[in-house]
């Protein structure tokens, strides 16, 4: 509390409340939304953070991380992939395969899978702590080793956050079967 030049002190409002209150539940009722109010308005980036230079959300993170894996796969930018993937990452592909990092990265370098077309959508992401999901449809168009790949397939990755960054630990496709 602080003098006013009157002599008086002055008081805060969220002492007159308390002072005036004859109910400590209404007290503690008042001091708890404020809190949570306080907390969550803290806690949330308005819907121009992408485009002001604050910080994203996890979600939007994610989301521009796969358009940026997407990218360097149709690319075959296996720096960025590497930055991607973390280094015990695996795929399990459509077939059932089990791929590791290194022996995707092989595979995109020699030009045995060659993707031309790559498309994102029906995007959900599921945050946990500093692992999260995504699920989505990929629709590409491309070729493994001379055979056509080219089609619709659901994929999930899963993402671990270390170091202050997204990194992918695992991912499984299965193709999409015509209705």
């Amino acid at each position: 509390m602080s003098r006013r030049g009157n002599g008086r002190r002055a008081v805060s409002p969220l002492l007159l409340v308390i002072r005036e209150s004859t109910n400590m539940k209404q007290v503690l009722l008042l001091l708890a939304v404020a809190l949570v109010a306080s907390w969550s308005f803290g806690q949330t980036n308005p819907p121009s953070a992408a485009w002001s230079g604050e910080p994203r959300s996890a979600e939007q993170e994610l989301l521009a991380l796969e358009q940026a894996w997407a990218g360097a796969v149709q690319q075959r930018d296996t720096a960025k992939i590497d930055q991607i993937q973390a280094g015990e990452y695996m795929f399990t592909d459509p077939a059932g395969q089990l791929w590791t990092k290194s022996r995707e990265l092989d595979t995109l370098k020699s030009g045995a899978l060659a993707i031309t077309s790559f498309v994102l959508s029906e995007q959900q992401v599921r945050l946990y702590e500093n692992t999260a999901v995504v699920a989505q449809r990929i629709t590409w168009t491309g070729a493994f080793n001379g055979s056509d790949i080219s089609g619709p397939q659901r994929m999930t990755d899963v993402f671990v956050k270390r170091d202050g960054r997204w990194q992918c630990v695992t991912s499984q496709a299965t193709r999409i079967s015509s209705p």
